[in-house]
């Protein structure tokens, strides 16, 4: 039997983890998901919970039966726990999107409807750079944030970003931590 690396130890388990999957030559191996592009696997433990929910599936927040109740009690539970864990202060909000492609552009078109002094309003007070995914460049760009072009070298373009923080007031850096459209060269 393999033995893990402390790594490995420490990674939980996830659905669909041994999935046998047929070769186009006969016999089988395990699959191996490269397709992390939209997606992630779900963790054996969410999908437990879920198995043991869905039972009760029912509106949140739109019905007065045990079920909604149900619902709507494990949905404010897990915000609160979202809030616990992010070290949200009691007026802050924690907001449930889809994904982060709707969470941008939900902020973005917030952050455009604040009316604040000087030109541009609160948007001119997002600085991004203009390599970002079209899911976090576009939103801001409609929005009216400042971009920053990306030079030659990495250097150069954080030199590039340094001034541009420093020209005008800054509220918010909308950057890119991984992307699937750029890669470095080593």
């Amino acid at each position: 039997m393999p033995t893990s690396t402390p790594a490995q130890a420490a990674l939980l388990p996830v659905e669909g983890a041994g999935l046998q999957v047929p070769l186009a030559g006969g016999g089988q191996v395990e699959y191996a998901n490269l397709d992390y592009a939209a997606s992630a696997p779900c963790l054996e433990a969410v999908a437990d919970h879920v198995r043991r929910v869905l039972p009760y599936s029912a509106s949140v927040h739109r019905g007065a039966g045990f079920a909604s109740a149900v619902c709507t009690s494990l949905y404010e539970g897990a915000r609160h726990d979202v809030a616990r864990f992010l070290g949200a202060r009691g007026e802050d909000a924690v907001l449930f999107t889809r994904n982060t492609t709707d969470a941008v552009n939900l902020l973005a078109h917030a952050v455009a409807s604040i009316s604040t002094e000087g030109a541009g309003g609160a948007a001119a007070q997002v600085v991004l750079f203009d390599l970002e995914h079209h899911a976090n460049l576009l939103p801001w760009r409609r929005a009216g944030a400042r971009c920053v072009t990306v030079r030659a070298t990495l250097g150069e373009s954080l030199e590039a970003l340094d001034a541009e923080l420093r020209a005008a007031p800054v509220r918010l850096l909308s950057v890119t931590g991984a992307s699937n459209l750029t890669s470095s060269p080593v």
